[in-house]
């Protein structure tokens, strides 16, 4: 049988919205700049589990010449996690299509624990996911092969009985150089077609 494996952002999910970013800008106390700059410089760290949340948000802060309060943390938090909760709707749609078909269906995802915990119990992926993998509890990130390796030995299958969906190429390669069949995400459409010629079918959306 086999297994179709998930990332979640960009895929599940949408990007970040840009009206997000702003009101964790605003929560910062900085520019958008400032606080992507920050937030991305350390954010594969916290992914991967090396930086706590309280550890992360600070270096945020000092990177902006600021620091954060114990409420400021817990809201930028909070918003953090909002913004990784807009769920694409054909991506939705294909994952339930993909269940009624008889797939089993796993997630990779690179997420601090914060995140993870609530991406785990998001409706969709609870009633028809196996099985989730984070890269907090890894301790490596996405495309380092180890995590791939893990999770190969997780579902207990070989490369060539998983497909996989991400949307960034370097991640879609590192799966490829494990012999992992993969599909760069660009919408469900394309991924619906890719999986195809894969022998993954479902039924079209809608």
């Amino acid at each position: 049988m086999t297994w179709v494996l998930f990332d979640y952002g960009g895929v599940i999910c949408q990007p970040q919205p840009e009206a997000d970013v702003a009101l964790l800008a605003r929560a910062a106390g900085c520019t958008v700049e400032e606080f992507c700059e920050g937030y991305w410089a350390h954010r594969l760290d916290y992914d991967r589990g090396e930086l706590d949340c309280v550890t992360f948000w600070q270096k945020v802060a000092a990177g902006a010449g600021r620091s954060f309060t114990t409420a400021q943390i817990a809201e930028l938090t909070r918003l953090d996690i909002a913004s990784w909760l807009h769920l694409q709707p054909g991506t939705v749609t294909l994952i339930e299509d993909l269940a009624a078909a008889g797939y089993r269906l796993a997630l990779l995802s690179n997420a601090p624990a914060e995140v993870a915990d609530v991406m785990a119990a998001l409706p969709v992926v609870a009633a028809h996911f196996e099985h989730c993998t984070f890269s907090c509890y890894l301790r490596a990130v996405k495309p380092q092969p180890e995590v791939y390796q893990a999770v190969l030995t997780l579902l207990g299958a070989s490369p060539g009985e998983v497909v996989f969906l991400d949307d960034r190429p370097e991640n879609v390669a590192g799966a490829e150089a494990l012999g992992i069949r993969s599909v760069h995400f660009t919408g469900t459409d394309e991924a619906r077609a890719a999986l195809a010629r894969y022998g993954v079918t479902t039924a079209p959306a809608g």
